[in-house]
Parts: C-alpha cells; structure tokens; sequence
C-alpha cells in the first residue's frame, strides 16, 4: 500500500517504528538466556579463566546502544532537515525516535545489574 502523504510503503514507515522495541527485546532474550544458561551449567560461566558472562552482556549493551543511537539520530535529522515532510510522515519519524529512545533506556536498565550484583548468587 502506498501512502499519500510520502510515496513510500505505509509497511515501511510501520517497522522503523518498531526497530526500538524489537533491539530491546532480542537484547533482554540473549542476555538473560546466556546469563540462565551459565548459571545452570558453571562450566559455560568462565571461558578461558574469564567470567564471559558480563563481557558478552557489554558486548551486546554496546551493540545495542549503537543501533539505538543510529536510528534516534537517524529518524530525528531527517525530520529537523526535511521540512518538505508532511505532516503524517514527520510524526512517525518523531515517533520512531521516541520509541527508540525509551527501548534505549530500557536497554541500559537491564544491563545495570551487571555492575551491581554477581552474575550466578
């Protein structure tokens, strides 16, 4: 379906909507299925003599965080530097950008027990 406001897919406009809340949820699935699984078998916790446990939680926080920062900054330029936009098609990106936002501080949230509390109690 075309929209009549932009000219690209409605679909399109849809899932950049929905890119925060779906980085959000692929982090908080790998980082506490890893986290459960190395506490169930303690052999999986150290690898090479390293707890890898938080070293893979910052590795996917940082992945995170980056593609979050791209798609905030990403959706918020094109809306202050295309002020042909229409109306329906600046909101989205406004909103793209806010739902990204919140998954970004929902992504640092989860992530925050790293630094307080040892992994397997």
């Amino acid at each position: 379906m075309i929209s009549r406001f932009t000219g690209v897919t409605a679909s399109l406009a849809t899932w950049r909507v929905w890119i925060g809340p779906l980085i959000w949820a692929a982090h908080f699935l790998a980082i506490y299925a890893l986290t459960t699984l190395a506490c169930e078998r303690r052999g999986m916790a150290a690898w090479f003599g390293v707890d890898a446990v938080p070293w893979f939680i910052g590795a996917a926080t940082l992945a995170a965080v980056i593609v979050l920062v791209l798609t905030i900054s990403g959706a918020l330029h094109s809306v202050r530097h295309d002020a042909s936009l229409p109306e329906p098609s600046g909101f989205m990106r406004w909103l793209t950008a806010a739902i990204a936002a919140l998954a970004l501080l929902a992504v640092l949230w989860e992530a925050l027990p790293v630094l307080l509390v040892p992994i397997c109690l």
